[in-house]
């Protein structure tokens, strides 16, 4: 039976979550169409169970109309609006905490490495991601929606960030631009922090494993009538890893970690609230290096990262909403190479960016099939170091972005279209427009159709601008480019999702991504002056990517889920027809997870299968670089953890069982086994008599 859900406000949904994610609080447009408890979205079976995310009631003013209750997870980063998961216009993947707990990692980039659709890989410069062959300058990173600093040669490197205080991740994969600006190109990764879900509840936990791996947390919150606030602390070490023993240069720093954090919300009245978010990070990495000539090095890296954001909120009234974020991070990085034996070659280089944003959004029901979206986001970011030209770089950005979810049909077949548009006023590029259209087709209950198509964009970063890098001993130089371009995109996503029975869940979703103006190095002009060879960035390469990615999941009984998913990525230059290096053809993922009530027992196991990749490599030193395949790949996670009692448990596990590794074409970290406890205690929440509210 066919019937219309009543406006669901704010007010209501706020304080009956019980994950508290006020941040993402939203005015839900009525919707007339059959409800539904879960549904056949590709988060649920991409990324695992649905995580409850919110409670909302409201009364419709309508006395005809019964009060209608749902419970269903909110996400928010495909829309800059929260929607409940399966209304979601645009596709949107979530790891949920559950999972996150169940998995054994301790950063987000453990987590990342086996999930459907995404490309983990490690260098010297991280941990980082790529999702549908865009490479990771080309993905946008989020902390609770705001960017994050650090990267390393367009690299964010996810290892720095503990799971600690994450709720849940949501992914978005395809063009983003439309909403996000800059580098969302690619697709977007948004972290979302934890509050507090009980009156008073703490946690601590400490796992130990092998190569001195060690890992400590503490947390402690308390949710109360006007107050909710939630603190985190912790602390990771390791002694780090070679997979080539027979040199002396290491493949894994080693590392400690020391991370703080704090996330509150106030409430000044029903209608108004804030939400804050404080965090300081500092991460210690120490590695073996060697040149080619037989010097060795002693490098030491200090990384530090502050954030502090302030959001306040205001329900305007039962159809508007005012959202208002301004915050600021400094990043500081100091990186020292010693030279063994001598001081010839010692070098220290310390750079220290830092980024203000902020920015205003207004939602508004305009009848009863228009959820509209406008704001404003403006960004003020600088970097100091001696790498650069000048010893540094600003820059500034202003953007306008709008949006319209429109609801064009809810009948018999329900059809929503999300047009939108952003417009970047860039201190050094100028005006970027990047609009986008998705589309969401039910034909039926068990069938939803998305597609997309947007343009997307990615402004060079200070280093591609101002970089000045002189190598005397080997005689070149490396010049920023103050003239480059924004690298640009053409995107088109179409996807289908089905749920043939209530435990079996199918998705396919086919994308083509079209690059130019490719930022690479490439060789300059002295002009016939005698000196160094030079190299600098320019605008100078094409790239296609296209594939699909398919996905199942399937509940066998009730204590046992199974999730299946394979990607083909053919990723290309456009101008050779030669495959982009480092991207798999082929990749496939598994995870079987159980829970034994009776005995409260949890396990997990989960799964990779790699293909060949290609790596464009000087074998002969010839001055040509030759095709070089890697070998396929298989990794295997495990663990099994074991509750006593309510508030304890217990548990062991293996990263990378079957040790896979090598220290030229796959430097993931080699087996490991550990051993760990939880513990975990939440005051019982007040109950309130209907009959007697005081």
């Amino acid at each position: 039976m066919r019937r219309t859900i009543p406006p669901i406000s704010c007010k209501t949904a706020r304080r009956d979550s019980e994950t508290h994610s006020t941040e993402f609080t939203c005015l839900h447009r009525p919707r007339t169409g059959t409800l539904r408890s879960g549904g056949p979205w590709v988060a649920v079976f991409m990324s695992g169970a649905l995580w409850v995310g919110g409670v909302s009631s409201a009364r419709a003013a309508d006395d005809h109309v019964e009060e209608e209750e749902t419970s269903e997870e909110l996400v928010v980063t495909g829309t800059r609006t929260a929607t409940p998961l399966g209304d979601a216009p645009v596709a949107t993947e979530v790891i949920t905490r559950e999972e996150i707990e169940s998995s054994g990692a301790l950063d987000v980039a453990s987590l990342l490495e086996e999930h459907p659709g995404i490309d983990l890989y490690r260098s010297y410069l991280g941990a980082a991601v790529r999702m549908q062959g865009f490479a990771p300058d080309q993905m946008l990173i989020l902390i609770d929606g705001q960017r994050v600093l650090g990267a390393k040669d367009g690299v964010i490197d996810l290892e720095r960030f503990t799971v600690d205080h994450i709720e849940r991740i949501e992914i978005v994969k395809g063009p983003s631009s439309a909403l996000y600006g800059s580098d969302a190109m690619g697709g977007v990764i948004n972290l979302i922090t934890r509050g507090a879900s009980a009156p008073f509840e703490a946690t601590a936990g400490y796992r130990m494993g092998g190569r001195g791996n060690q890992a400590a947390n503490l947390g402690v919150g308390f949710d109360r009538e006007k107050l909710n606030s939630q603190f985190t602390g912790g602390y990771r070490g390791s002694e780090g890893y070679d997979l080539n023993p027979e040199d002396i240069q290491t493949t894994g720093s080693a590392y400690q970690n020391f991370d703080v954090s704090n996330r509150s919300r106030i409430d000044f009245s029903p209608d108004v609230w804030m939400m804050s978010n404080l965090s300081y990070l500092r991460r210690d990495l120490q590695g073996i290096d060697a040149s080619a000539s037989g010097s060795v090095f002693d490098r030491r890296n200090r990384i530090e990262d502050f954030r502090a954001y302030l959001s306040p909120k205001w329900i305007l009234d039962e159809r508007s909403m005012l959202s208002v974020v301004a915050g600021h991070s400094i990043y500081r990085d100091q990186y020292f190479s010693d030279q063994r034996r001598s001081d010839r070659l010692d070098s220290y280089t310390e750079t220290l960016e830092n980024l203000t944003q902020a920015s205003a959004q207004y939602d508004r029901l305009l009848g009863e099939r228009h959820f509209v979206t406008v704001g404003i986001d403006g960004l003020a970011q600088s970097m100091e170091s001696d790498r650069l030209e000048d010893g540094e770089g600003y820059r500034s950005r202003l953007a306008f972005f709008a949006q319209d979810n429109w609801q064009v049909a809810d009948d018999k077949v329900r059809l929503d279209l999300l047009p939108g548009m952003r417009l970047d006023l860039d201190s050094w590029f100028g005006t970027n427009a990047t609009p986008k259209i998705a589309a969401r087709l039910d034909p039926s209950e068990r069938v939803v159709l998305r597609g997309s198509l947007g343009l997307g964009y990615r402004a060079p970063d200070f280093k591609e601008l101002l970089l000045r890098f002189e190598n005397i001993a080997v005689g070149y130089v490396v010049e920023g480019n103050p003239d480059l371009k924004p690298e640009t995109s053409r995107s088109a996503q179409l996807g289908i999702e089905v749920q043939p029975a209530e435990v079996f869940w199918l998705s396919a979703n086919g994308f083509y991504n079209e690059i130019d103006d490719l930022i690479l190095i490439g060789t300059l002009d002295n002009g016939g002056v005698p000196g160094p060879t030079r190299f600098g960035y320019i605008n100078v390469a094409e790239a296609l990517t296209r594939g699909v990615e398919t996905g199942l999941r399937l509940d066998v009984a009730d204590p046992v889920a199974i999730r299946l998913g394979y990607t083909y990525t053919d990723a290309r230059d456009r101008e050779t027809d030669l495959q982009l290096q480092g991207r798999a053809t082929h990749r496939g993922n598994a995870r079987v997870s159980m829970h034994h009530e009776p005995w409260n027992i949890r396990g997990m196991m989960r799964s990779s299968i790699v293909g060949a990749r290609v790596f464009y490599i000087d074998e002969d030193f010839d001055g040509q670089s030759e095709e070089v395949p890697s070998d396929p790949y298989v990794t295997l996670d495990a663990r099994l953890a074991k509750g006593l009692g309510p508030h304890l448990e217990v548990y062991a596990g293996a990263d990378n069982l079957l040790d896979e590794g090598d220290a030229t074409f796959l430097t993931m970290p080699p087996r490991l086994f550990y051993i760990g406890v939880n513990g975990r205690f939440q005051s019982p929440k007040k109950t309130v008599d209907p009959a007697n509210p005081s």
